[in-house]
């Protein structure tokens, strides 16, 4: 009687809807088949590029508005705010389509990196399945705030017509999912990344055995340890040099965004202010959460392979340990901000002095 096979776990197999979600975006031109990433089409690519074409196509608009202002409103410093905010958005959009365009086989290289990962651990017996609790939480949160900040804009734009009805569709609701998902994508390929560094610490390390070569069939060595480990860390790696230009323009766009919202609630001038802020603010905890988390994981390798590997006992094991320690430390990672700054849940403190100290410069 023939073994029942095990069910082959892919990286991406129940993200599918969230995948395609980021590809109607223009967010990634990758095919998703079987749940990897394979080689994007001329197509795929050529639809991202449209979407950098429309981002342009409808801050060209926005700034031909402005420039036909009247002089009373270019002389109002809510005028100036306007420009400001909405640059700094438009910019931090753009990384996110051009990666899309441009750095195809990088997605495909990092889906490559998690299946290395998923098969080595299959191979030593310990098969993983991945949750997504926090990724699909992300979704529900935002789809709700999204749904409510368009019912209100399109609400206020019924009595104008059909004609400002597309208008604000075009200039507001699309813009605003776009700049909402692209935190999105970035957070999906960490929590992944996450959620192997969290397997190798909590199910293959504790089983890992005190010699560094056994020669046993499927006894877990240090060596397996530094493979696995190694694999993640270049996949971190990947994420970093692929995100760090995007989260940097994205969180100084959601900080300005931050204190412009403040600043019009305090002057009467800004509506469901609260819907407004408590999404941004749900957007930046969510987004340096999962760094922090991710970074945390990968960096809690080196005392779970202290407490359960190697023995100083053993003499011929010694010199096995001090290699394996040496690798462990020097192979620290953290995600940085196109390395302007380190990123995790410690910047938050940061951000709320810098929010409080404009506002206070704005207001005087």
């Amino acid at each position: 009687m023939k073994k029942p096979i095990a069910t082959v776990r892919t990286p991406f197999q129940n993200l599918k809807f969230l995948i395609i979600l980021n590809k109607l975006l223009g967010l990634l031109s990758c095919k998703l088949v079987n749940g990897r990433f394979k080689e994007s089409s001329v197509w795929g690519r050529g639809y991202c590029a449209l979407w950098l074409l429309f981002h342009c196509a409808y801050s060209s608009y926005f700034y031909y508005t402005m420039y036909m202002a009247t002089p009373a409103e270019k002389a109002e410093k809510l005028f100036a705010l306007g420009i400001v905010r909405f640059s700094a958005f438009f910019i931090s959009l753009l990384p996110y389509n051009y990666l899309g365009v441009f750095r195809s086989q990088d997605f495909i290289m990092f889906s490559e990196k998690l299946e290395a990962y998923d098969d080595k651990a299959t191979a030593l017996g310990h098969q993983r399945k991945d949750k997504h609790i926090f990724t699909w939480l992300y979704f529900a949160y935002t789809f709700s705030t999204i749904f409510i900040k368009t019912y209100n804009i399109l609400n206020s734009s019924i009595p104008e017509g059909r004609e400002m009805i597309v208008t604000q569709t075009f200039e507001t609701v699309i813009p605003t999912i776009c700049g909402t998902y692209c935190v999105f994508i970035s957070a999906i390929f960490l929590d992944l990344i996450r959620q192997r560094f969290r397997h190798l610490n909590e199910v293959i390390v504790p089983y890992v055995s005190e010699l560094p070569v056994t020669g046993l069939k499927g006894e877990i060595t240090v060596y397996d340890v530094r493979y696995l480990h190694g694999v993640l860390i270049d996949s971190a790696g990947l994420i970093n040099r692929m995100y760090g230009i995007g989260t940097l323009l994205t969180f100084g766009s959601i900080l300005l965004e931050f204190i412009s919202v403040i600043y019009l609630f305090i002057t009467d001038v800004q509506d469901n202010a609260t819907v407004i802020l408590l999404d941004l603010l749900f957007q930046t905890i969510y987004l340096f959460a999962m760094y922090h988390c991710a970074t945390y994981e990968a960096n809690r390798v080196e005392e779970r392979v202290l407490k359960y590997g190697l023995s100083f006992k053993n003499s011929k094991c010694r010199m096995d340990k001090i290699e394996m320690m040496l690798y462990f430390y020097h192979n620290r990672f953290t995600f940085t901000a196109a390395e302007f700054f380190i990123i995790d849940l410690t910047i938050l403190l940061p951000i709320a002095s810098t929010v409080s100290t404009y506002l206070t410069l704005i207001i005087n």
